[in-house]
């Protein structure tokens, strides 16, 4: 197998000008050629061999999607180190976890992020150094990386005197004044909102100061990399290439050590299977440190020569699709039921448009300008957690191509997904080549955990051999997802391992199947269903329910009725699940359900954080 960087190498042979990275700042989109981000990435790495970087040691990244990130992450690989992503989105004790557990000595991220990585240096021994990603040129307007390079100085050069002199305590706030105010002109935004009063980096540093937090060296890019070559590879294909904590539905992250073969056995796999070509081209939105965007978004496409384009948000995600019209689009389940109700809603709206795609000879009309929106035919593949096959039909209803894959953080991800010629509702395909899957200790419907078992499973947790043990049976990865093989080797997931839900009468609930019928009601915007204990060894299906407000007020508003009282709205909700329960069996029916006043806690990947919303219910355990 390949390193990751190999096939990177090979597209800058063959497409060295063309675009590989596109982002859009300040409305104009800017673009990375594959001879651009090899060469920047070479700098990077010979940076860190000038620092002194050992092969093997961590680096972490922390920000958000940018062809910046990209050239940092694939520098460290150059560099013969291993690369750990980090969730930008996580709050500072996850934050300390992470980059505590990595031991990560050196960090690459962005002024807004500084202020909350220096609020918890003094916890982190291991970190030496904070690198700042320059941002795309047009996005500097008149901050200069001169200027940010100062300012980056200022900052080290203060640590380093407020320590060594005994400097008064009114001229140390003088100076931290000014300089905040020097910050906020040539970063503005970079001086943030405390609870009292406005925090800036030079008061975090003397917090951290008061803590004993020993030196830290902060710079940018530009002053980081070294314009010579990259160090020489002392990496084979069976070494760490990144560490990836997984995202914490069920409680605290642990780090996923993924190879750089299992990482381009997945890439390989799925070129092979969907015949890409360097004329893909596709709208990156999810969050690139999780595995799915990572692999599939990122290095899937530059290993074939293909374009990507970072979205500007996903607010803007609509304008972008449109701008961008990409031939293949990776998304979430959450993302998918999104769009296919947001298209249906567009149509439904308009007279002409309803009745031709309402009336079979004329469909074809309308469906043709919904894949015109989308650049043709593109193909969508679903990932991070199951697809309702409502969703699925209502997208294939509307002529678009939808495919459904299977994986997980721990097996690089990819362990089955669906194809052209493999293509079933309600499952997600068969495994991909060189992969085995196994069902262990079925129950009489055949379903039972989820093994997984070929090239893409992680060399383990890192720095947790008991972890690890735990989850591996000779060379076997136990999923913790619960599915089933049918006679022709598809494979559907029926839930989490942990989430089952066993009734009075023996009878197997999978929560996941009851959430997706009643997100079929347009009054039900999230739900969590969880079993209520009955006693020691039986449960009942409970809900608890964020009901979709805005539905509800044009409902009220369509009705005559003004506004809904919550009593009004925990009726309509009643008549909502016992309406869904009847596509049920009796046994997996809601008995009793829960109104929620905000939406529930999730991971970046739009999974509801489980074990955070079971703390602050009754399940009766």
């Amino acid at each position: 197998m390949p390193l990751i960087t190999d096939l990177l190498g090979r597209s800058r042979s063959h497409y060295g000008a063309k675009t590989a990275l596109r982002c859009k700042i300040a409305g104009r989109w800017i673009n990375y050629s594959y001879d651009t981000i090899w060469s920047d990435s070479d700098h990077v790495a010979a940076g860190l061999e000038d620092w002194g970087f050992e092969p093997g040691e961590r680096a972490a990244l922390l920000a958000p999607s940018s062809p910046a990130w990209v050239t940092a992450y694939l520098g460290i690989l150059k560099g013969n180190g291993i690369a750990v992503p980090v969730d930008k989105e996580l709050k500072r004790g996850e934050l300390r976890h992470i980059l505590s557990d990595c031991q990560a000595r050196l960090l690459f991220t962005e002024q807004p992020y500084l202020e909350t990585i220096l609020d918890i240096t003094d916890s982190l021994p291991h970190l030496e150094k904070i690198v700042l990603l320059n941002p795309p040129p047009i996005a500097r307007g008149h901050i200069s990386p001169k200027a940010q390079s100062a300012l980056a100085a200022l900052i080290s050069e203060w640590q380093r005197l407020s320590r060594a002199y005994a400097i008064r305590e009114h001229d140390i706030h003088n100076f931290e004044q000014l300089a905040e105010g020097f910050q906020e002109l040539v970063l503005p935004g970079a001086v943030t909102a405390g609870e009292e009063r406005k925090v800036g980096l030079f008061a975090r540093l003397r917090q951290s100061r008061d803590k004993g937090m020993p030196r830290l060296a902060i710079e940018t890019t530009d002053d980081f990399i070294k314009l010579g070559p990259p160090p020489a590879p002392q990496r084979d294909e069976h070494d760490p290439a990144v560490i990836l904590y997984t995202s914490g539905t069920t409680g605290r992250s642990k780090g996923a050590v993924l190879s750089h073969a299992n990482i381009t056995s997945n890439i390989q796999a799925a070129l092979e299977a969907f015949k890409l070509t360097e004329e893909m081209s596709t709208l990156s939105f999810l969050p690139i440190n999780h595995v799915f965007e990572q692999v599939g978004g990122i290095l899937l496409p530059l290993s074939v020569g293909g374009t990507i384009s970072f979205a500007e948000s996903l607010r803007k995600l609509g304008d972008n699709l449109a701008e961008i019209k990409p031939n293949f689009l990776l998304g979430v389940p959450a993302v998918f039921r999104l769009l296919a109700e947001r298209m249906t809603k567009r149509i439904d709206d308009q007279p002409l448009s309803r009745m031709l795609f309402n009336f079979t000879p004329t469909k074809g009309l309308v469906t043709k300008k919904v894949r015109e929106a989308f650049g043709g035919d593109p193909i969508f593949i679903s990932g991070g957690a199951a697809l309702d096959p409502v969703v699925a039909t209502t997208l294939m209803d509307l002529g678009l191509t939808v495919y459904q894959g299977y994986g997980i953080t721990e097996t690089s991800p990819i362990i089955s997904f669906e194809t052209a010629h493999c293509k079933r509702l309600g499952t997600v395909g068969r495994p991909i080549p060189g992969v085995e899957v196994r069902i262990n200790n079925p129950n009489a419907e055949g379903v039972g955990e989820i093994w997984v078992k070929g090239p893409n499973v992680m060399l383990g947790y890192y720095n947790n051999l008991a972890a690890t043990q735990e989850v591996i049976t000779d060379g076997w990865y136990h999923t913790g997802d619960l599915g089933r093989l049918d006679e022709d080797g598809m494979l559907s997931i029926c839930g989490r391992l942990k989430n089952l839900i066993v009734t009075a009468n023996g009878k197997n609930v999978y929560p996941e199947e009851v959430e997706n019928e009643l997100l079929n009601s347009p009054f039900i915007a999230e739900v969590m269903v969880y079993g209520h204990k009955l006693d020691k060894t039986t449960e009942e299906v409970y809900a608890m329910i964020y009901p979709d407000n805005e539905a509800l007020d044009a409902h009220a508003a369509e009705i005559g009725a003004g506004h809904f009282s919550m009593q009004q709205v925990e009726e309509i909700i009643r008549r909502e699940v016992l309406e869904r329960g009847k596509h049920l069996a009796d046994y997996k029916r809601v008995r009793r359900f829960t109104l929620r006043e905000d939406e529930f806690p999730k991971t970046t990947t739009r999974k509801i954080k489980r074990f955070a919303v079971e703390a602050e219910i009754d399940t009766g355990s």
